[in-house]
């Protein structure tokens, strides 16, 4: 038994629409989960490309495949990756209004506005709220990656 043509379009438009139904159910499914769950700790949305970065006293931009930074340092790409992979530990206390603030302007490649983030310090203690708005309390040791000395 041979089918008709007209018999051949009735199953491409059945199974099409069969197609657009799924999808449609899928994405439904999808906005009733809620949003995706956050990354707790992390400075820079996951998977982010920065394109510059313009720290208190640095600023490193990207120039073809190689990083540049003004002033010059050593190794610029590992600060790059710093801010993208570091994770800080929440802070739930507030800081005081002693604390100086300075800001950070993070320029991703998905992104016409830039992120601007503040760093919050009170002597050697350092506060930073990452792309989230959230509090983060950044240690010695990832200060000192985050934001490496320049030598004058």
């Amino acid at each position: 038994m041979k089918m008709s043509r007209r018999g051949w379009n009735n199953i491409i438009i059945f199974a099409v629409a069969s197609m657009i139904l799924i999808f449609k159910y899928v994405e439904l499914h999808k906005q009733e989960a809620g949003p995706e769950p956050t990354l707790s700790g992390q400075l820079l949305p996951q998977g982010a490309t920065v394109l510059r970065l313009e720290l208190p006293e640095l600023v490193i931009e990207r120039v073809g495949t190689e990083w540049r930074s003004e002033p010059p340092i050593e190794r610029p790409v590992a600060v790059i990756d710093a801010w993208l992979h570091i994770s800080l530990k929440p802070w739930q206390n507030a800081i005081g209004g002693a604390a100086t603030s300075d800001t950070v302007m993070v320029y991703l490649a998905n992104s016409a506005v830039p992120l601007e983030l503040s760093l919050f310090s009170l002597g050697e203690q350092h506060w930073i709220n990452n792309w989230q708005g959230q509090l983060l309390q950044v240690d010695t040791d990832s200060y000192q990656a985050l934001f490496p000395e320049v030598s004058q």
